[in-house]
């Protein structure tokens, strides 16, 4: 089955940036080495589209991933060291159909 995995950013201090930006490519590379992601967006040209404008996205949303896993529960296990935890961040796991 496939998950959506939506990573929301957490308050990572300013001085552990850099390492967390390794880390979390690095537990990125390694779904992608053992086989669980099938593909990632991430970048900053995003949009909010509302029925009256469209606007700068300045929400917590900063990349997706397409995740296949036998289960819910596989794919939610997978999320265990993701870096961005202990800062508050987090992931939203959804049944893609």
């Amino acid at each position: 089955m496939n998950y959506l995995f939506i990573y929301r950013g957490g308050q990572v201090p300013e001085e552990k940036a850099e390492q967390n930006i390794r880390d979390l490519w690095q537990w990125l590379d390694e779904l992608k080495e053992n086989g669980y992601e099938v593909i990632r967006f991430a970048g900053n040209g995003r949009k909010t589209v509302t029925n009256d404008m469209v606007s700068d996205y300045d929400g917590d949303v900063f990349g997706i991933s397409i995740i296949e896993a036998d289960s819910l529960e596989e794919a939610t296990s997978l999320t265990a060291n993701w870096p961005e935890l202990p800062y508050g961040g987090k992931i939203d796991i959804v049944e893609a159909l």
